[in-house]
């Protein structure tokens, strides 16, 4: 196995959502937008508290290579869904208090979402769920779009803060969680290289995927060997692909079941064609890592890897390292 970690190590730092910077920015969004919501909900609207939720929470974001940053913001309001049987009502609501000069606010499906605009384009946007409470320990969640039907206008229970629990403590051990949040970037730039044109997987499908299939790697030494790790579990996706039966006939197709409630197929929403593109480029990644795997020199492995993962992922003019000849072992850390 070739010496890559380093080069593995630096492409997480090129494309890693920056704490101090982008985050930053992130954050002044948030708190300017709920600042704004605050002032100019209506008066007959229920007042609301708010949490971060997403990749931001999850604390595994990368750079967005079109350059539009986003925050996932839930809004949990004072109400049961009895208050608004049409869960777009309240929604809407959020849409007008929001839609001001700088703005653009478009009612989607599972959110509300706000786009900031510079030289009419998007960049950076900010997600908002719309949950009430409820009884037991869940929330409801407003689903629907403005011109959707009544029977796609629906409350659907959820548990979003224990996604983000369970996503967060898959791994005790601190270097095991630091290399699983690594490779959980490396595929969501793979995804975003790879999938340009769009019928690209959904990013919380690939999270919970890794928290269900991923483990960690490491050498003898105690050194992380991210490679290795990488390709297991793309290894491990592939090997759970099953024929399956949709409206668009047989196909051969990937089950990530949210962990929590309301317990769905992150991957349901893809086609049978997209699905198979997404199985066929799996299946270029895994022989990719094994080729840079069975490379001597860290820049003929690099060249590989450029391929997959993009220009952020950079080739060395010449061998940084010896070749690494200790034999990668699998760590005995605890997954969720």
């Amino acid at each position: 196995m070739p010496a890559v970690q380093k080069q593995f190590e630096e492409f997480h730092t090129n494309i890693k959502l920056d704490e101090d910077d982008e985050k930053a920015k992130l954050r002044e969004k948030r708190d300017n937008l709920l600042k704004a919501l605050k002032a100019n909900l209506a008066d007959d609207v229920p007042a609301f508290e708010n949490f971060n939720q997403g990749s931001y929470s999850m604390h595994t974001g990368v750079i967005p290579l079109d350059g539009n940053y986003d925050i996932d913001v839930g809004l949990i309001f004072d109400c049961k869904r009895d208050r608004y049987s049409d869960p777009v009502e309240l929604k809407k609501k959020v849409r007008d208090a929001l839609n001001s000069n700088g703005r653009t606010v478009a009612i989607r499906r599972s959110c509300v979402t706000v786009n900031y605009m510079r030289d009419g384009k998007p960049e950076y946007h900010v997600d908002l769920a719309v949950y009430v409470k409820r009884d037991d320990d869940l929330l409801d969640l407003a689903k629907g779009k403005e011109n959707s039907g009544d029977d796609f206008r629906v409350w659907e229970g959820s548990n979003p803060k224990k996604l983000t629990e369970s996503v967060c403590s898959a791994f005790k051990d601190t270097e095991q969680l630091k290399q699983y949040r690594r490779c959980i970037r490396y595929i969501k730039r793979w995804r975003d290289v790879q999938f340009r044109n769009g019928g690209a997987p959904l990013s919380i499908a690939l999270t919970v995927a890794a928290k269900e299939w991923f483990q960690p790697r490491f050498e003898t030494s105690g050194k992380p060997a991210d490679l290795l790790a990488l390709l297991d579990w793309i290894k491990a996706m592939l090997w759970r692909f099953e024929d399956a039966y949709t409206e668009d006939g047989w196909s051969k197709r990937l089950k990530v079941i949210l962990p929590v409630t309301p317990y769905s197929d992150l991957m349901e929403g893809m086609t049978n064609g997209q699905m198979t593109a997404f199985k066929e480029k799996l299946e270029t990644l895994r022989d990719a890592l094994a080729d840079a795997y069975d490379e001597d020199l860290p820049e003929d492995a690099c060249k590989i890897l450029n391929k997959q993962f993009g220009d952020d992922f950079k080739v060395p003019e010449k061998a940084q390292t010896a070749r690494s000849v200790a034999a990668p072992i699998i760590s005995t850390g605890t997954s969720a």
